[in-house]
């Protein structure tokens, strides 16, 4: 269970977050919409330690981990919007600089679990920089989950694919949260991406609050105005 518990953030006189507090059991499918400069990015980078809050906190089954950028890490992986993979390099050595293995691990992984569930040992040898948008997006999310994470944060998933690759996203983040009892965080635009959550919340003003995961797009559309 990974909690965030009363998170406040400032920037000068402008108060982007303000008490934010949610819970994400294992399993669940969470997803956060927001018009843009609503605080999305700068709530992400906290619970991923790339941004420290004015206050509150965020706990892993009841134990503190924002206290350290290393805790975090360890129970909390994010894949960004944009690009993070060295183009120089292959996927399988853009997994390698991250995975804190041995080279004959790293390939065992690749023959099963989400590795293999997203077919990256299809194309553990092809160069960044030759793949198609689908595939990095892929790389990256195996990269974050090299060390099986609690909570899977994505910003974007789809943003730039096309239908198939916005339809594999999917089902492999559902893959993740039905089949290894992970969770997953979404920040999306993406209409198709959050009918599948299983919890939705909307950030305004500084303020998450949940909403009906029924809504229509029209409906969701009027929530952001």
């Amino acid at each position: 269970m990974i909690e965030v518990k009363n998170i406040k953030k400032k920037y000068g006189n402008n108060h982007v977050l303000k008490d934010i507090s949610f819970e994400i059991a294992p399993g669940e499918f969470i997803g956060i919409v927001g018009a843009n400069g609503s605080g999305k990015t700068t709530l992400l980078s906290i619970m991923c330690g790339l941004n420290h809050p004015d206050s509150g906190t965020i706990l892993s089954d009841g134990k503190i981990i924002s206290n350290s950028p290393q805790k975090l890490s360890k129970y909390i992986s994010y894949v960004p919007q944009e690009n993070p993979l060295i183009s120089e390099l292959n996927a399988f050595d853009n997994l390698r600089l991250w995975f804190h293995g041995s080279k004959r691990e790293l390939k065992e992984k690749l023959t099963t679990g989400i590795l293999k569930e997203l077919g990256i040992d299809a194309f553990q040898n092809t160069i960044v920089s030759k793949m198609s948008g689908g595939m990095k997006k892929r790389l990256s999310i195996g990269i974050a989950l090299l060390d099986n994470p609690s909570l899977l944060i994505l910003d974007e998933p789809s943003a730039a694919l096309d239908l198939y690759g916005k339809y594999r996203i999917r089902e492999y983040t559902k893959y993740y949260t039905s089949k290894m009892n992970g969770s997953v965080l979404i920040v999306s635009h993406d209409y198709s991406e959050l009918s599948i959550c299983s919890k939705l919340y909307l950030l305004k003003d500084g303020h998450l609050q949940r909403i009906d995961t029924g809504l229509s797009e029209n409906e969701l559309i009027k929530l952001l105005k």
